[in-house]
Order: structure tokens, then sequence, then C-alpha cells
């Protein structure tokens, strides 16, 4: 079929690993699982230090009323310590870590789920098993799943687009699982409601290309209608060129695609999210490729989440060099990780080592317009660095700021070696939270203008049943009061007819 191209773009080298194979990783000797590893807020523990848990068991929960996923112990053993530390996600928020010291050979999992029927149960009970077992998005920002599917869409696009170097982990798990990914498709087309549904991949990955024919054409369905071929440009994984690469829509700035009745999911999270509804299975690991040339190998393995990085880079073959800059993810988009320490979370697609940059200042633009070229989004970076270095932020904000993917595409052609995306990320995250403490403050002011109404309202409402009151009583006082008048006077009139009938007489 033929597809729009999106906007810029550039080839990259791929160094991915084959997938002929998926290993699982062996467990470290401890887990640090983090209670944070999705969009939304940190997970409560719910377990305490010394505690025996389960393979499966709940060791944090989502507080009541918030955004976020329940996380799970991926291994029985005893909780060591709960403490606080750096996590993968973009950003390295600290949260804290439910360390499990784990007990090898122990396959406890009496917290496994009761299977449910991925066809028949309804989707309001779907979404409550996804949310129960903690599926988020396993290929960005780690989005709950249930949050996501719960609004009605028309089209579901599965992304199985790895277009970073290295990267291999999707290609893998359709590889090696498709006939679990078309039934996870019906599943979550079913919840939101979607009547279409395409699976995305890129041209290169021939051996997942052939694994998803097989298994669309097991299931009945047609793969001219199914699957989507992107070509080998990078990003074409990222949501916004995904989507018009597959149907033709430019979502405009500020808009998102539920607005415009799309639902993307990574191939991976929906292959979650079959297992945690057939199989019952909570989200306690996830595919993750090895690689880099800060590595001795490369390779996708099966781990546990919680592992720390140098557990899996040791399975890698371990450091090639000794000066690295270790990635959550791929060389453009992925997270610097501040040691290897760092434990391995639901978003962690891929753990890179790459060599250390030298130490050596950025040169002046020399306004070569490159980076304007290779832009997704259609911005011009070189501009928007100009308004940042000059702390312009409206100016900024005007040339589409919050519209960059930060791909890191303009890095990459940029002859002054100028960490653009670097910039650019910080400035949209310091925006996203000067709009948080914005709505936060909005709301504050709504809730007191609120109760400032409300006790107007109270006191007005108190006035007058007090008004009323006094007027019954009032009232009450003066119909006695002419009671009594009027039972004078009759008294007094019963006085003055006896004297009269007397004098009479």
């Amino acid at each position: 079929m033929g597809l729009p191209r999106f906007p810029g773009g550039l080839s990259l080298p791929g160094w991915k690993p084959a997938a002929a194979d998926i290993a699982r990783l062996p467990l470290p000797p401890v887990l640090r699982v983090p209670l944070l590893q999705h969009a939304g807020l940190p997970c409560e523990p719910c377990v305490a230090v010394g505690e025996r848990v389960a393979r499966f068991q709940p060791l944090g929960r989502v507080p009541a009323g918030a955004l976020g996923a329940a996380v799970h112990s991926p291994a029985s053993g005893r909780v060591r310590a709960i403490e606080p530390g750096p996590t993968a996600l973009p950003g390295r928020p600290e949260a804290l870590h439910v360390l499990v010291e784990v007990e090898t050979g122990d396959t406890d999992e009496a917290w496994r789920l009761p299977p449910l029927d991925p066809l028949g149960t309804p989707a309001e009970a779907v979404l409550e098993r996804l949310a129960e077992a903690g599926v988020a998005g396993l290929g960005g920002a780690g989005f709950p799943a249930a949050d996501k599917l719960a609004a009605a869409r028309r089209l579901l696009i599965l992304n199985g687009a790895e277009c970073e170097p290295v990267v291999a982990s999707d290609a893998a798990l359709v590889q090696h699982h498709a006939g679990d990914l078309v039934q996870a498709a019906h599943l979550l087309a079913r919840c939101c409601g979607a009547g279409d549904w395409v699976l995305a991949l890129e041209a290169g990955m021939e051996a997942a290309i052939a694994a998803a024919r097989q298994a669309l054409a097991a299931a009945g369905e047609e793969a001219a209608r199914r699957l989507v071929v992107l070509p080998d440009r990078y990003p074409a994984g990222a949501e916004r060129s995904l989507i018009l690469a597959v149907a033709g829509l430019e979502l405009p700035e500020g808009e998102l695609p539920r607005q415009h009745g799309v639902l993307v999911q990574n191939v991976a999270t929906a292959v979650a999210a079959l297992r945690a509804v057939r199989d019952g299975e909570p989200l306690v690991s996830r595919l993750v490729t090895a690689g880099g040339p800060g590595l001795r190998g490369a390779g996708v393995w099966e781990v546990a989440i919680g592992t720390p990085a140098h557990w899996l880079a040791k399975a890698a073959g371990g450091w090639a060099l000794e000066a690295l800059v270790l990635r959550a993810g791929g060389p453009m988009m992925g997270t610097v990780l501040p040691d290897a320490e760092v434990a391995i979370g639901k978003t962690t697609i891929a753990l890179t080592a790459w060599p250390a940059p030298p130490a050596s200042p950025p040169r002046p633009c020399i306004r070569c317009g490159d980076c304007a070229g290779v832009c997704p989004a259609r911005l011009l970076p070189q501009q928007l660095h100009a308004r940042l270095q000059a702390r312009d932020r409206s100016g900024a904000l005007a040339l589409g700021l919050m519209a960059c993917v930060e791909c890191a595409a303009c890095d990459v052609v940029c002859p002054s070696a100028i960490p653009l995306s670097a910039g650019f990320r910080a400035a949209r995250e310091a925006e996203r939270e000067h709009r948080f403490r914005q709505r936060q403050a909005e709301a504050a002011k709504q809730r007191f203008e609120a109760r400032t109404a409300r006790l107007e309202r109270e006191a007005e409402a108190q006035a007058r049943a007090d008004a009323e009151d006094r007027t019954k009583r009032l009232s009450s006082a003066a119909a006695r009061a002419l009671a009594k008048a009027r039972a004078r006077r009759g008294d007094a009139g019963k006085d003055g007819g006896g004297d009269g009938r007397g004098g009479a007489a």
C-alpha cells in the first residue's frame, strides 16, 4: 500500500543483534523494583521490610484516584529494604524502590490472577484486569494501558517500528510471538471499540514481517489489510510520524491522537495485556535489547523488572570500554543513566552503552539549516535554540517548542555539535512543570471560589432559616398574645354580662 511520508527524518545504521533466540536472563541476587515505572504518581508500598513476598504479589499500589500502574514482585523472596533511587524514566526522577532478596528455585505463584476469556470477557472487566496487573506502555512514557484504552477509538495501530540503532526488542517479540500479537490486537480493538486495526513494522524487520504474515494467515486475516510496512527511516516509530505514515493524519500542535479516534499501542504492551487477561500474569518482565560499542556482546533477553543494569551487561559479555555513557534505550532517545545500579523498568526497551563524548564545548551555530531539514515536526531548531539561549520562553513556544518529539535528529546533523535536543527537552520539561503548577493553582483557586460560594450560600440559607424562625416565633408569640387578649376580652365580657343581669333583677 502507498504510504504518506512523514517530513524530515534520517537514515541511520541498524547495528541490531540477531533475534534468532530470546534468552531468559537469570534472576539477580537482589531485585531493585522501582515504584515509579509509568506516567502518573509513584505507587505507595504495600509491603514491609522483612516481609516475605511471592511472585506476582503487589509491591506497590496506585494512590486512590491517581494515574499510575500497580507494581508486582517478579520473584519470591524477602523485602530487604525500601529506599529511594534514580529510575530509568526520562528525566531520571527518583522514586522509592523495593529491594527483594530473591529466593532461587522458589516457584510460589499464589498471586497469579484468575484467567479470563480474551474473546468473551466484557471490556470493563478487561480494563479492570489491566489495571490490577499493572500493565503500562512498554515503548514510551509508560502510560497506564487501562486508562489509554478507556476512550472510544476508531483505529488501533500496533507499533512495532524500532527505528533506533541497536534496539531489536519489538522485532524479536513479533518474530517469536506473532500469534499472541494478533490475538492481542483483537482484544485491545474490542476494548476501545476500534473498528479497524493495523500492525506497523519496518521494512528491515524481515523475520518479524514473515512471522506476522504467517500469524495473520493462520487467524484468517488479510495481511494486505492488517500489515503496514514502513520505510527504514528514523523516527518512523514516533507516534505522530507513525500516524501520519499509516493513517495520513497530521495531528495539529497540542492535539492528541484520541481526539481524532486513533490509538497507538506498542506491540509489547499489547502482548502483556493479553497475558494479563488470558494467563492471569501481572507485568513483571519484559524483552530488553543489550548492545552498543560499550558492551562486548549483544542480544535480546527476557529480563525481570528490577534487574540492575550491570547484571544484564554481564550477560552481554561485560563492558568493552572504561569511559561509557549508559542509556536506557537507544542512542537517539534513550535516557542517560547515572550508573549501572539503575534497574530495568517497564519502559526500558534496551540497555545500550556508548563511548563517552570528548569534553569539548559546542561550537557556535553556523546557521546552515540542516537541523530544519531533518525535523519530523517541521520545526526550526536553529531559531528555537536561539530563543532558548535568549531566555525567550514565549518566543520558543510560539515557534512550536511543545511540538518537538525529542528525536534528536537535529543533534546528528548539527556540524557544530550543539546539543539541541537536550535544550529542547529541558525547556519542554520546564514548561510542562509550569503548566502543571498553573493547573494546580487554577484548581486551588476554583476550589477556594467554590468553597467561598458554598459558604455564602450556606450563610444565606442560614440567614433565611433564622429569619423564618424569627418570623415563626414572632407570629407564634403574636398569636399567643392575641389569644390571651381575646381570652381576657372574653372574660371581661362574661363579667360585664353578669353585672347587667344582676342590675335588671
